[in-house]
């Protein structure tokens, strides 16, 4: 079976979906079978291992800008097209898989432009008229798509990320020296980790982290790393304009291999978010042994259960509150941890590969069938 990808999210530096489709994509390919994977709007390296895959057309075809290789689609005729998005070539595939991540458009509409929701909205109506399964990341994304789109019920299943090895290994004292070197942590510190998007609250933590540094106790620096997003002129001038200015680090996008450590060495991981469709970080803070405090949502008593401190990201005080709560057990915390660490076991890439796997296959029978 050929299957067509939309590659455009195989880049280098990741946040959310790139490293949905990158994480699930090195494996698929990896992985024994009868499969070739056809890599479309790929540009350069698409960072893969040796395996059953090649750029449709060769390089001089990537065209990540637009759907110009419509002929291109013709001419390689893949049985199947999966889009890690809601995104697809409107003509060409003969069967087609795409990923639905969230709907904040819809849930959050002041966060998102006019222009933004309406193409969301289309792409989403699109894919459900069109595809033959769509993916969700988690049972709560999936029940908020079939309430949008109810056509889509028995067409949709859900396939959560995962969380890498490295983040189950311990970060040796050199590792850990050098990220603190390379970040300007120089004693306890709060963890964040994502773009600087509306919806990710980053000013609310902001907020928090200053109520909470000024009801005393020792020194605390904030990390929050990651870049982009429409927030993030309005982060940086609220940082600068803090009292607590000097301990508000702001590095930019931080490598994945710098990730583990810097879980690890954290006080706390903390994510703010008014809304998300998954959370990859915190699942990843809990494979490193780390406290988390996350939004009272549905979506993070489905990922998180009991284990993460769970507060309203609305309120800055309750925010605050929540990080006083998950430092002050920090300490005495081995067992929250430990049971952490054995929930995130639940989420592996490994897995997520086999599920989307099987469904591609499952939608080739069916085809056959027909």
């Amino acid at each position: 079976m050929r299957i067509g990808i939309d590659a455009r999210f195989l880049l280098r530096r990741r946040t959310g979906v790139e490293t949905y489709a990158h994480e699930i994509v090195t494996r698929l390919v990896a992985f024994q079978g009868p499969e070739e994977f056809l890599l479309f709007r790929c540009a350069g390296d698409p960072g893969l291992p040796p395996g059953r895959w090649r750029h449709a057309g060769g390089r001089a075809a990537a065209d990540p800008g637009a759907w110009r290789a419509l002929g291109l689609l013709m001419r390689e005729k893949p049985d199947l097209f999966y889009s890690p998005v809601t995104a697809f070539p409107l003509a060409g595939p003969k069967r087609l898989i795409v990923t639905v991540h969230d709907l904040a458009w819809h849930e959050l509409p002041a966060h998102y432009p006019l222009d933004q929701r309406l193409r969301q909205r289309l792409w989403l109506r699109l894919a459900a008229a069109r595809a033959d399964r769509i993916v969700a990341v988690s049972g709560t994304t999936r029940d908020r798509l079939v309430e949008l789109e109810p056509g889509v019920a028995d067409r949709t299943t859900v396939i959560p990320p995962g969380v890498d090895d490295a983040f189950f290994r311990e970060a040796g004292p050199a590792e850990r020296q050098r990220v603190r070197r390379r970040y300007g942590l120089e004693g306890r510190y709060i963890l964040s980790v994502g773009t600087f998007h509306p919806r990710k609250n980053v000013p609310g933590l902001l907020s928090a982290f200053e109520r909470h540094r000024a009801r005393g106790g020792e020194r605390l620096q904030l990390l929050l790393a990651g870049e982009g997003g429409d927030d993030q002129d309005r982060v940086r001038a609220i940082a600068a304009s803090s009292p607590r200015r000097d301990d508000i680090l702001l590095p930019g996008y931080v490598p994945r291999e710098d990730l583990p450590a810097l879980y690890s060495e954290a006080d706390l991981f903390v994510l703010a978010s008014h809304q998300e469709g998954f959370g990859i970080p915190a699942l990843e803070a809990m494979a490193c042994g780390t406290p988390v405090v996350v939004p009272d949502r549905p979506i993070f008593r489905e990922v998180c259960g009991e284990v993460a401190v769970r507060v309203s990201p609305a309120d800055p005080g309750a925010l605050a509150s929540g990080i006083e709560s998950a430092r002050r057990e920090a300490p005495g915390s081995r067992e929250r941890i430990a049971r952490g660490r054995e929930r995130v076991l639940r989420f592996r890439w490994e897995n997520s590969a086999l599920l989307l796997r099987d469904l591609m296959r499952d939608v080739a029978v069916r085809a056959r069938a027909a």
